[in-house]
């Protein structure tokens, strides 16, 4: 996830950085007040890192429940000849992994990883 601009954090920052009323602007320029919302973006930022970690453990943990319970893949190959839309592309190389396709080849001008719209 490198795209943090609706974190927590990112909110917490901006709040401050940039704010909405003049109460808000009163507030952020109370002595300390810096300090306390630094601690706050690393408390955030650190929260959120942590929970994707989670998420990612449990998301492998998943796939090797998946792997023990069926091991073998299903006996497809799906072939994307000439797709020019790289999202498209993307969504089929998830979808053909969820579905345990044994095999995807891409031909003509189909866009391939590491293309950063197909990766997303």
């Amino acid at each position: 996830p490198s795209d943090h601009r609706g974190s927590p954090a990112f909110r917490a920052y901006n709040s401050f950085v940039y704010p909405k009323s003049e109460g808000a602007l009163a507030n952020a320029e109370k002595a300390g007040r810096l300090a306390t919302v630094a601690q706050a973006v690393c408390f955030l930022h650190r929260e959120q890192k942590a929970e994707h970690a989670n998420w990612l453990r449990n998301h492998d943990r998943t796939l090797a429940e998946a792997d023990a319970a069926n091991p073998g893949r299903f006996p497809l190959t799906l072939v994307l000849d000439n797709i020019r839309s790289a999202h498209n592309v993307g969504s089929l190389l998830r979808a053909a992994e969820a579905a345990r396709v044994e095999s995807v080849h891409l031909c003509g001008i189909t866009p391939a990883p590491p293309h950063a719209s197909v990766l997303k």
